[in-house]
């Protein structure tokens, strides 16, 4: 190959890589819902990870009402719900509700938030520590059905959530850190 094909292939290749970009972009590119208050927070998997969110939202003078164990008929009064997503055997023990238990109850809270048109956040801020086996079914479940996604970089190394916006036309936010997430949250919600 000479000197001349290289610089063709070079410019085909850079071509290939901005056009799959701009594809990918596109994709990714759905309109995130305007964050609407009143807003509720639970978790999905009984990780802490909800009540630390409960905290940044104080951080930042966000009202929320968090709800580790929210029920579909407790959602009439919010027209935002943030979910995050992530289990925690400690966590699922100590609410009194097993894998199951919480699959079911995630199952009819996202049909009623559907059924009322309340905007669901997916997030997920635990890392990858919350995406293993016992993370799985949670994250399945919840953040195919979600209208908007935030997740940590760390969470999302191996590209799942960037994969799944993709596919499902679902709005993503990768944050590095709480701080970023929480400036994320700000705008969306308007928070002083």
């Amino acid at each position: 190959m000479n000197w001349n094909q290289r610089g063709i292939n070079s410019a085909l290749v850079f071509f290939l890589v901005l056009s799959l970009g701009s594809l990918g972009a596109r994709a990714a590119s759905a309109q995130a819902p305007e964050g609407k208050l009143p807003v509720a927070i639970t978790s999905s998997g009984q990780s802490p990870d909800g009540f630390i969110l409960k905290m940044l939202c104080d951080r930042i003078k966000l009202k929320v009402a968090y709800n580790s164990l929210i029920k579909s008929d407790e959602l009439k009064d919010f027209k935002s719900l943030m979910v995050v997503m992530g289990g925690s055997a400690k966590g699922l023990g100590a609410a009194g509700i097993d894998e199951p238990g919480e699959l079911q109850r995630m199952q009819s809270v996202l049909a009623k938030a559907k059924e009322q048109k309340t905007a669901v956040y997916g997030l997920h801020i635990g890392g990858e520590a919350r995406r293993g086996k016992l993370s799985a079914p949670f994250v399945e479940q919840v953040a195919p059905r979600c209208d908007y996604l935030i997740v940590t970089e760390d969470g999302n190394k191996d590209g799942y959530f960037t994969t799944l916006a993709k596919e499902k036309q679902i709005p993503l936010t990768v944050v590095k850190d709480t701080q970023e997430l929480g400036a994320l949250l700000k705008k969306t919600f308007g928070a002083n």
